[in-house]
Parts: C-alpha cells; sequence; structure tokens
C-alpha cells in the first residue's frame, strides 16, 4: 500500500506539530532548570561546607584520641620497670609454644627500642628474626620448652653460619624452658632460658598492654585519615560548586542587561 501526496503531507504536519511541542517542552525545563541552577547551586554549597564542617570536628576528636593512646605508649615505654612478674605470668611464659612465643618475646623486644625483622629467606640456618639497636645486629632464634632436643652440634653450627651470612654481631636463643649451656660455642651464641626472661625482661603483662594501646592508636589513626580525606573531598566540591555559581551569575547578569 502506497502513500499518496495528502498522506505525506498530514504525516509532515503531525511530526511537525509534535516536534515543536518537543522544543517548546525542551525550552520550558531549560529555563526552569536555569531558574533553579543558583538556588541548587547554594543548596550544595551550604550542604558541603555544613559536611566539611562537621568532618573537621569529628578529625579534631580523632586526632585528640590519637595524641592520648600515643602518650599512653610512650608512658608504657618510660614505665617498664612497674612491669614486674607475677605468678600467673610465670605460668603463662611456661606455656607458651611455637608462634605464640616467638610472636609475644619479638614484641617484647619492639617495646624495648629494637628494631625486628625476619631474615629474607624464611627461618633461614634456623634464624627467626633478626633484632636490630644502634646500628648492630643480632640473629635470634625461638625455641619453646617442647623444642629443646634439637639443639643439637650441628642446628648451632647452622646458626653460626646465619650469623656470618646476616653479617650480625651475635646469636640469642631464646626459650622459655631450661637450657643447658654449651660451652664450646658459648662465645658465639648467648642462651637467654625461662630463668633468664625473668631476670632480663619486663613481664609480659607489657605486651598485652602495648598491643592493646597500639591497636587503638592505628583504629583513631585510620579513622582521622578517612575522615581528612573526606575534608578534602569537601573542599574539592566546595571550589567547583562556587565556580559554578560564579558562572551562573554572570549569564544571568547578562541576560538582564
Amino acid at each position: 500500500m502506497g502513500f499518496d501526496f495528502i498522506d505525506i503531507t498530514l504525516l509532515i504536519i503531525i511530526f511537525s506539530i509534535v516536534g515543536y511541542y518537543a522544543y517548546l517542552r525542551y525550552r520550558e525545563e531549560k529555563k526552569k532548570k536555569e531558574k533553579q541552577l543558583i538556588p541548587t547551586l547554594k543548596y550544595y554549597l551550604e550542604k558541603f561546607s555544613r559536611e566539611k564542617k562537621e568532618f573537621t570536628e569529628k578529625a579534631k576528636k580523632f586526632r585528640d584520641k590519637m595524641e592520648y593512646y600515643r602518650n599512653k605508649l610512650r608512658q608504657i615505654e618510660r614505665e617498664i620497670y612497674r612491669y614486674r612478674w607475677e605468678k600467673d605470668e610465670k605460668r603463662y611464659l611456661r606455656t607458651l609454644k611455637g608462634t605464640d612465643f616467638e610472636w609475644t618475646i619479638s614484641f617484647l623486644l619492639k617495646i624495648l627500642g629494637f628494631k625486628v625483622y625476619e631474615p629474607s629467606v624464611y627461618k633461614d640456618h634456623n634464624i627467626d628474626f633478626i633484632v636490630e639497636i644502634g646500628g648492630f645486629k643480632i640473629c635470634v632464634d625461638f625455641i619453646d620448652y617442647q623444642q629443646l632436643k634439637k639443639l643439637d652440634e650441628n642446628y648451632l653450627r647452622q646458626l653460626i653460619s646465619g650469623k656470618e651470612k646476616y653479617k650480625c654481631l651475635g646469636i640469642w636463643i631464646i626459650s622459655n624452658g631450661n637450657l643447658e649451656k654449651k660451652n664450646s660455642l658459648d662465645k658465639e651464641i648467648v642462651f637467654f632460658d625461662y630463668r633468664d626472661i625473668l631476670r632480663f625482661f619486663p613481664s609480659i603483662r607489657i605486651v598485652e598492654d602495648y598491643y592493646e594501646t597500639q591497636t587503638k592508636f592505628h583504629n583513631y589513626e585510620l579513622l582521622h585519615k578517612e575522615t581528612s580525606d573526606e575534608i578534602i573531598r569537601r573542599d574539592t566540591w566546595i571550589k567547583e560548586v562556587e565556580e559554578k555559581l560564579k558562572e551562573a551569575y554572570r549569564k544571568k547578569s547578562m541576560v538582564a542587561e
């Protein structure tokens, strides 16, 4: 079925009317948006400014909390002498095994001011950690009370080879059992057994106190960073809105003229 001239003319008229109506609606919506642009921009400017103020107040609270727990950490470090061994702590020290024993004592060494890190190869030459202070390095091997039987001449010589490889000043073997001194290797290795830990180290209660305080400090540090990022974000948005508002006022004044 074909279209004649009249049909085509009617279609053109209909499409023209629809198109003109759509154009009028577009013009109307555009004017409406232009009319609402300045109030909308003002709304967002006020909103972002209010949010920035709220985040700034939160950031200050988090910063104050950070400072509080930072001071608590310093206080613990200054008052190490207060951490004396109680009976239950001594019993607990006796029960530590494997990684729990390693983590507890290595963390204690960090509190005492040592830099503690693992060798480049995991447990290389029986070395668990290397501790460093004042530029001097010491190889450390942690042996819990159940592992003492593995301490033979070959095991100790492996440690000495590791000491040479990592250019350490000496070797520490730390155990929560009772060690028999190896006289032939005493010059190379210093032994700390259960009795030595009680004699030379503060109570492991300090590890719990320090770790709990440090965790709280890091949590508030993270919250402070996230809040500070929100402030920076609001600053960016405020500048963008101010620029758009400035441009909207400029166009409005040009239309008025």
